[in-house]
């Protein structure tokens, strides 16, 4: 596979999209709400994708829960992570809401949801109740128990967005955050670090936010944060993927090209750019056509498709207990 992942525009592939998968170079397809229908629709996008491609891709997508779930009909409603933890019974429940998103997923040929989100606190724009905690042993106690959910319906996990995108109010989307605090490392970075150590995690999402008392580039785009801190100090050895490289935050990188070529030089294993044809292209042709070996790791393993998994005890089961946790959660926040 090659380093870069990118986005398609609708519902079915478009001639341009069907000459760029093919493309060597070309590694995943992350889908948003706009190429979602219906399961049968997107089933179908799927086998299109992997068909035109004729060889492995990695398809992923966000499906976290709360206000970041691209597919809703026909999918469960999945809550945001903040519920778990404010919940009772929640570890128990953040098992099951990680084992139901990725096993309905994995059950469409799909092989991640970028999740789960690690970062401290809600009051950055960017993050809000994507947050489990605004406390770093209760972030690994709720984030672990997903994580142990998604483990065993057979889906990695991805932690975001390193070393923790929390203690800026600014949205990278949107801009440029500056974080210039020097506890970084000691404070939101003890997740990631406890993660790690206890091989929780597969693959992890830099940030698109300077660390000024750390180094002057974006994390996502930084020797220093990559290479050094999470390769060499964390010892962190599965893939690194870049956030999206059309978001504000990444800016200051330069081009689309410059970008990619940024953020694969400062230690991504591949580079996502989304929502922008012409930049994605210019990505495409800067990026040396290099094969990733390592991305194989994150391959799902074939699952009974969704018609089977909902007659299943389990999914039953799952499925009613985090319908009820939605209820609750909507009911306390309305």
């Amino acid at each position: 596979m090659g380093p870069l992942m990118l986005d398609v525009s609708s519902y079915e592939l478009d001639a341009e999209e069907r000459e760029i998968i093919q493309h060597p170079t070309v590694g995943g397809i992350i889908f948003f709400a706009r190429n979602y229908d219906n399961r049968d629709q997107l089933r179908a996008l799927i086998k299109d994708i992997r068909q035109t491609a004729k060889r492995p891709l990695i398809i992923g997508v966000d499906q976290e829960g709360g206000r970041v779930q691209r597919f809703r009909e026909q999918f469960t409603i999945l809550p945001p992570a903040r519920a778990f933890a404010e919940s009772d019974n929640g570890l128990a429940l953040a098992t099951t809401g990680g084992w139901l998103m990725a096993a309905e997923l994995l059950a469409m040929d799909i092989d991640i949801s970028f999740a789960p989100v690690l970062d401290l606190g809600f009051a950055c724009k960017a993050i809000g109740d994507r947050a489990f905690s605004n406390n770093p042993a209760d972030i690994i106690r709720y984030a672990s128990a997903f994580i142990d959910g998604m483990t065993t319906a057979g889906m990695a996990a991805t932690g975001k967005h390193f070393p923790g995108h929390g203690g800026v109010i600014a949205d990278s989307h949107l801009e440029t955050p500056y974080d210039s605090r020097d506890n970084i490392k000691q404070h939101d970075m003890s997740v990631f670090s406890h993660l790690i150590s206890n091989n929780k995690l597969q693959g992890i999402m830099p940030a698109h936010v300077v660390f000024d008392a750390y180094d002057e580039r974006p994390a996502s785009g930084s020797e220093y944060w990559l290479k050094q801190v999470l390769r060499q100090e964390l010892g962190f050895n599965g893939v690194i993927f870049s956030d999206d490289l059309n978001m504000k935050g990444a800016d200051v990188l330069g081009s689309y090209s410059e970008r990619a070529i940024a953020a694969q030089q400062s230690g991504c294993d591949m580079v996502m750019l989304c929502n922008n044809r012409e930049g994605a292209v210019q990505a495409l042709d800067g990026l040396p056509q290099t094969q990733v070996p390592i991305l194989n790791s994150l391959l799902k393993q074939p699952t009974a498709e969704f018609k089977a998994l909902m007659q299943t005890r389990e999914w039953k089961q799952a499925q009613q207990a985090i319908s009820v946790l939605v209820d609750k959660w909507h009911n306390k926040n309305s």
